[in-house]
């Protein structure tokens, strides 16, 4: 179910307050001040601070790693699926911000203390999709095997990852426009020098 623009006003308002006073630091009452409506409106969508915190980061981790594990099943080749996942990352980085910037400013302990799943296990379950997808490309002979899958596949994550830091992702068509040059270079990267690169980025 698609969320109303009022909750993805609060969730990412409670990111920005959460990185600026941590989240130790954060009540509910100074997400409320963020968005200029009184607490009580808050209990609509949370029902105390914790809920918030895992609004913030652990749904919108859930919700990729959902796509992620069902691009990595799909009957697509692989580097249509490689692709795939290159590009729902982008958007998510570009839709779920806010949450990004918190999980890498935010210190791990504090940010596991308010969740209900294991954040790093959660981390792997992702990566091992991107692991899945390149084991099968070089099984495939599709991929290049110069290093192993689980080294391959933190590089090319580490790679898309990166563009946060560099790249400005807002605007809707920010993650396809990056995602048409970002998805060449680390599909060549993993079928070798020469060979042409040619990927629907449809999603």
């Amino acid at each position: 179910m698609e969320r109303s623009r009022r909750e993805v006003e609060l969730y990412r308002a409670a990111a920005r307050v959460f990185r600026r006073k941590g989240l130790q630091q954060t009540r509910l009452q100074d997400v409320a001040d963020e968005l200029g409506v009184p607490r009580g409106a808050l209990y609509y969508y949370v029902a105390s601070r914790d809920d918030l915190v895992r609004a913030v980061v652990e749904t919108p981790f859930r919700r990729l790693l959902a796509k992620a594990r069902e691009i990595a099943s799909s009957e697509d080749l692989p580097e249509a699926k490689l692709a795939r996942l290159i590009a729902q990352h982008l958007k998510s980085l570009a839709a779920e911000h806010e949450s990004w910037l918190l999980l890498q400013c935010e210190g791990q302990e504090a940010l596991q203390a308010a969740l209900t799943i294991d954040l790093q296990a959660l981390l792997r379950q992702y990566k091992a999709c991107w692991n899945e997808v390149i084991a099968e490309g070089i099984e495939q002979g599709v991929f290049v095997a110069a290093a192993e899958p689980d080294a391959a596949a933190r590089a090319c994550l580490g790679l898309v990852q990166g563009v946060y830091c560099w790249q400005r992702l807002t605007g809707e068509e920010a993650p396809e426009a990056v995602a048409a040059w970002l998805t060449p270079l680390v599909l060549q990267s993993l079928q070798g020098a020469g060979r042409s690169v040619s990927v629907s980025l449809n999603t």
